[in-house]
């Protein structure tokens, strides 16, 4: 299972983290100079058709979230080894409420992370595995106890049209709720999930702007368990254009073929219209929707797809506030589920040099397509991440995070697993930045 889980997270580096870095890296951008400046669409919330975004800000592995923060390196290419040691404790180590058992677990983090920055591309990477210790003996002390690898790259083919592509990867011998996207719990269990998505934006003219955006999302369940293995394959574009320097119309098309375990694949049309508005040049708004069209064992179910976010940037940071409903899994759930969220991130980035917080909590519910399908979905979780990283000398960083997951399953749900888990974890890392000109 390791060995084929490093082909997935070696053939992933080259992408990883690029929805964050490319978003970051266009706000920067400055105006051309000497021209009448062209209206110019303000960002939106893409439809929600891919059921499998990249990972969220919020969801970072703490010996990795330093690649969310602005660069510190001092050449165009940083390699930095490292090595976290941590100590956390969680009061639900099987996730479980059943069986409820806590423990204290001593982490050890080996950490490479790669940052190139080049005027027309840009690459940040990074891998992390730990080492588990039980004080209490819950569980067999591991050596590859959990593996992530998150990254994205961004290129710039010519003035109007860039390339974008971002992967994560997550291996996890217990917490399954650490490895699926949408964060639900289907109590310990040995799983791994990769989601790739390369992407593409053309300018093609002031006013006009045409997006593509591709995804794959795999998540297996291995061993002793009732996670459902599930693969998503999604497409998705966007054509926007700038009515006025403020305002901006899109209209869509997504497409979503859900391959599930045991049960019939679906296959999902949306399309979409929005659109958005710059409040302030600091505040931004959008709204998106249609209808997705879902075609399931020989019947079409229709339903409603949405997508709204609220953006504000600050010169320490920023605060977002998102919705989303469309078609996808509810992570080890399985099932093809109509699925619901709403999720708010404050990140702070440059309040206080060499320090990042990120603040992150999330409600989410998945409930089945159809009342026909086998099995059936029900289930909701309210989670809440609170992360922070800061240097305290130039090889040397504090981090320490909390989650909070709460998770129930209405009756009607096939696989039942409520959870109620608290997890504080703090630590130090170590770090040698190699600078290459």
């Amino acid at each position: 299972m390791l060995a084929r889980f490093r082909r997935v997270a070696t053939g992933a580096v080259v992408g990883i983290i690029v929805g964050l870095i490319a978003s970051h890296a266009a706000s920067q951008e400055p105006s051309p100079s000497g021209t009448k400046e062209q209206p110019q669409p303000p960002v939106t919330e893409a439809p929600p058709t891919l059921p499998t975004p990249g990972l969220p800000m919020a969801s970072y592995p703490l010996t990795l979230l330093g690649l969310l923060g602005p660069p510190a390196q001092r050449g165009p290419v940083t390699l930095t080894p490292s090595i976290g040691v941590s100590e956390e404790y969680n009061d639900n180590v099987d996730s479980d409420n059943r069986h409820r058992r806590s423990d204290f677990i001593t982490d050890f983090s080996p950490t490479v992370t790669l940052s190139v920055y080049r005027p027309s591309y840009q690459l940040n990477a990074g891998y992390s595995f730990s080492a588990a210790l039980y004080a209490e003996g819950t569980r067999p002390n591991e050596a590859f106890q959990s593996q992530n690898l998150v990254g994205s790259g961004l290129f710039r083919l010519t003035r109007g049209l860039t390339l974008t592509v971002a992967d994560s990867s997550a291996f996890s011998r217990s917490d399954t709720n650490r490895v699926a996207v949408q964060g639900f719990s289907t109590g310990r269990q040995e799983s791994w999930s990769n989601t790739f998505g390369p992407g593409l934006t053309w300018q093609m003219t002031p006013r006009d702007s045409l997006t593509l955006n591709a995804t794959y999302g795999v998540l297996r369940y291995l061993g002793a368990g009732t996670g459902a293995d599930s693969d998503t394959y999604g497409f998705q574009s966007s054509l926007s254009h700038a009515f006025t320097l403020r305002f901006s119309g899109t209209v869509g098309y997504g497409f979503t073929h859900l391959s599930l375990r045991n049960e019939p694949d679906s296959n999902t049309h949306t399309p979409t219209i929005g659109f958005g508005y710059k409040l302030t040049p600091t505040l931004s708004a959008s709204v998106s929707g249609g209808a997705a069209v879902t075609q399931l064992a020989g019947a079409t179910e229709l339903s409603p797809s949405a997508a709204a976010s609220l953006v504000q940037q600050f010169s320490f940071g920023s605060a977002s506030l998102n919705y989303n409903q469309g078609i996808g899994v509810a992570g080890g759930f399985g099932g093809t589920t109509n699925t619901q969220s709403v999720s708010a991130t404050l990140a702070l980035s440059t309040l206080l040099k060499g320090l990042l917080v990120v603040l992150g909590p999330t409600y989410t519910r998945s409930e089945s397509v159809s009342s026909r399908q086998g099995g059936q979905v029900d289930v909701w979780a309210a989670s809440m991440s609170l992360a922070a990283t800061y240097q305290i000398a130039r090889l040397v960083s504090v981090f320490g995070g909390y989650t909070f997951l709460f998770q129930r399953t209405g009756g009607s749900s096939s696989t039942q697993a409520d959870v109620d888990q608290n997890v504080v974890r703090f630590g130090l890392q170590f770090g040698y930045p190699i600078n290459f000109d």
